[in-house]
């Protein structure tokens, strides 16, 4: 596989995306879709997650006719386009979230992106990671072992992403409750605002270095994959709740924990002190 190639030519059609989702917002009904599980808090989706669904994976096929395909929106993919991907055995699997932070954009907010990504089965790590957020024009990407860059407006050249030094903070996000807050205040940790319903975005602020460590328990995969690679590819790590480097699977399932940080002992740090309160979840059940 080309990463190279693939960054460059899936570029275009998360700006597809973007065209689509600017033209439409305010304009299309929210929908529902039935909850995955307990932990689902969000069930909110529109036409626009399925059109922007099916523009990358036609994108996908055109250049990589037999990889394998994973999307949060696989349930509402029409048969003609399944059928194009049947059968495909690959090492590489494309992953995508047609429309991360749907809640955001059906109310008219800036924060909501279109991300994809590809995943080695071989190792679990995500080779290549990128998110367009259409309202702010500006489009991040990372390639293992090669860097992570951004671009701003449509078809800008990709420069490098240069963060700021992060701060010992924790996002508020998604599931994120009172006894997690507790040990991570005792950890040293300050907790601070979410911007918005859009995991790529909050994880991004802590890919710019605006925001120390992102605490995720209970997201799908496809809610941290992405934005791993890039976080990995500026020297950060990305944790599971056991403390080791987080491995991703082709169906993408909720994880129990990720840690994300550009500062390895920050994830290491919070991790730590967030496996308190696993163990004594575990001691009550």
């Amino acid at each position: 596989m080309d990463l190279l190639r693939f960054v460059s030519e899936m570029r275009v059609a998360l700006y597809a995306c973007g065209q689509v989702a600017l033209a439409l917002q305010g304009n299309v009904p929210a929908d529902t879709k039935p909850p995955d599980s307990p932990h689902q808090q969000s069930t909110a989706v529109s036409v626009v997650d399925h059109l922007c669904q099916e523009i990358l994976l036609l994108r996908a096929y055109d250049l990589a006719p037999d990889i394998e395909i994973y999307s949060e929106e696989m349930a509402v993919l029409p048969d003609t386009l399944r059928e194009l991907f049947a059968g495909n055995r690959h090492r590489y699997v494309i992953v995508i979230d047609p429309v991360d932070g749907t809640d955001d954009y059906l109310s008219g907010g800036v924060y909501y992106g279109h991300v994809l990504g590809l995943l080695d089965q071989e190792t679990g790590r995500m080779v290549c990671g990128m998110v367009y957020f259409p309202r702010v024009g500006s489009l991040y990407a990372a390639v293992e072992g090669m860097g992570a860059f951004v671009s701003r407006g449509l078809m800008g050249r990709f420069e490098p992403l240069r963060p700021a030094r992060p701060p010992r903070t924790v996002s508020e996000t998604k599931r994120l409750e009172d006894p997690h807050r507790q040990v991570l205040e005792q950890a040293g940790f300050a907790i601070v605002p979410e911007e918005s319903h859009s995991a790529a975005w909050e994880l991004l602020r802590v890919a710019r270095g605006e925001v120390g460590v992102a605490v995720m328990p209970h997201f799908h995969g496809h809610d941290t994959a992405m934005i791993a690679a890039i976080i990995g590819e500026l020297g950060g790590a990305a944790l599971d709740a056991s403390g080791e480097p987080v491995r991703y699977d082709r169906d993408m399932p909720r994880l129990p924990l990720v840690v994300q940080s550009l500062s390895p002992d920050y994830a290491r740090a919070a991790c730590e002190a967030l496996i308190k309160v696993e163990e004594k979840d575990s001691d009550e059940r």
